[in-house]
């Protein structure tokens, strides 16, 4: 009786073991040879290159000993080369003196070497893939309790792997102001188009010049001022403007979310909606409201307990192909640390991981990124509780990583609002506290709590 493909037991399939990893032992001689002719062409190959890159080891080998030649200040030529090999004891194992004399005769090698070390940067992500791919399928195979755990740990695999090609980002000034010009010309040319994702009040766009590409964007409040309604308000805004939103949740569930958005745009009381007493006229306006939601390119993840891996990996899923894009976490602080790795010391050193973590995912996605963040509790005990930079919670490098920094702050009570350092009851004041591309400023809002809604104070209209 034939076999059938269900009595292939599924633990036993794996990846060909006889099967030849990505390699080119004829690119990678290349490379050494034009390291070894060419002086230019061995300072671009030690920037572009790691000992990773050369599959066989005799040619890593002999790349190590170049690079650590040259960082002593030795001249790398043959001789040199293979003494330098012959007192580590490496000289014969990369094949001896003839095997060095063949590399620094090849002078062809300075035709394609460029197009050689690409060739070898592809074989390496190749070989890279295949790994992350076999200890993803080991980890799979443990067949654990946590598969989060698993998850995250694939994903930050395969992140490792898409980001570990160097890429040449140097440009001369002159390429630099020529990109700006030409920039410049399109901007004028269409000054009606905003510049990056509007937040939707005015004068705070004004000041920020619209939320670009690649920006970190941190917004502190103490509890309760409002961060999260002034996010929700934030992302609406930015998407009735064209923008697509990836709003991460780590304190509020999709629902709650939900009510607030449609409590805010329908101008309609929250608690009305949470205990569904809606008055007969209020009703149009939740429908015209939940229809106008409903057309928004906004999409929200309220996972519990998330990290920056997972929420890098998603928000690149959702926003991908899309024009306009925009991330919204609420808040950095409810970020867990990475699964399964070297737990910190502290939190402040967890915190200021997670921030960095952010700051590159906003560069490697090309959107801005607005995180959301608490205050110490040691504004509550200055006489003056006008919110600082140092009040940004558990970490300074919060205000060090991120471009934008804005903090609200709005009294809590009558006592508090009747003081005249402070802002009036309802009011909120916006302050814009760091800012890489523009002005610092204060920017007036009211908040409208039954609604949770914020709209900026008309300064020439009372």
């Amino acid at each position: 009786m034939a076999q059938s493909e269900y009595d292939v037991n599924p633990t036993r399939m794996r990846v060909n073991q006889d099967a030849v990893m990505p390699q080119d032992p004829e690119a990678e001689a290349s490379v050494l040879s034009a390291m070894m002719v060419s002086s230019e062409a061995l300072q671009e190959c030690l920037i572009d290159l790691d000992p990773d890159d050369f599959y066989f080891p005799s040619n890593r080998t002999v790349f190590t000993a170049m690079r650590e030649m040259f960082d002593k200040n030795m001249p790398i030529d043959t001789i040199s080369l293979a003494d330098y090999l012959k007192s580590s004891g490496e000289l014969e194992r990369v094949g001896g003196r003839s095997f060095l004399l063949g590399l620094g005769n090849n002078s062809l090698a300075l035709v394609g070497w460029r197009r050689h070390v690409e060739m070898l940067h592809r074989d390496t992500t190749l070989r890279k893939m295949i790994s992350a791919s076999a200890q993803i399928t080991a980890l799979a195979y443990d067949a654990p309790e946590d598969t989060k755990e698993v998850v995250d740990r694939a994903e930050k695999m395969l992140l490792d792997v898409t980001n570990r090609d160097v890429h040449k980002n140097e440009q001369s000034l002159e390429e630099i102001m020529a990109d700006l010009y030409e920039e410049l010309g399109q901007n004028a040319a269409n000054h009606d188009k905003p510049l990056g994702v509007l937040t939707g009040f005015p004068r705070i766009d004004e000041c920020l010049l619209g939320m670009r590409p690649g920006q970190m964007i941190v917004i502190g409040a103490r509890p309760g001022v409002g961060k999260t309604s002034f996010a929700l308000n934030l992302m609406t805004n930015a998407a009735f403007n064209g923008a697509s939103v990836a709003m991460f949740s780590l304190e509020m569930s999709k629902v709650e979310i939900a009510q607030r958005l449609l409590a805010a745009n329908a101008r309609v009381g929250l608690q009305e909606i949470r205990s569904a007493r809606i008055r007969n006229e209020q009703w149009p306006q939740i429908l015209q409201a939940t229809n106008d939601l409903s057309q928004l390119d906004i999409m929200i993840d309220d996972t519990p307990g998330t990290t920056v891996t997972e929420i890098r990996a998603k928000a690149r899923r959702i926003l991908r192909g899309k024009p306009l894009g925009l991330v919204i976490i609420d808040y950095l602080q409810l970020i867990s640390p990475p699964s399964g790795g070297h737990r910190a010391d502290s939190r402040a050193t967890e915190v200021s991981e997670m921030s960095r973590g952010i700051k590159i995912m906003a560069k490697d996605l090309g959107v801005p990124v607005v995180a959301l963040s608490q205050l110490n509790r040691t504004v509550e005990n200055r006489t003056g509780k006008r919110p600082q930079l140092s009040d940004l919670r558990e970490s300074g490098s919060i205000e060090q990583d991120a471009d934008v920094v804005a903090l609200l702050d709005r009294s809590m009570n009558e006592d508090e609002a009747s003081r005249e350092d402070r802002p009036a009851m309802n009011e909120t004041t916006f302050i814009i506290a760091k800012n890489r591309s523009g002005a610092l400023s204060d920017v007036p809002l009211t908040f409208l709590p039954g609604s949770t809604k914020f709209v900026e104070v008309d300064p020439f209209h009372d």
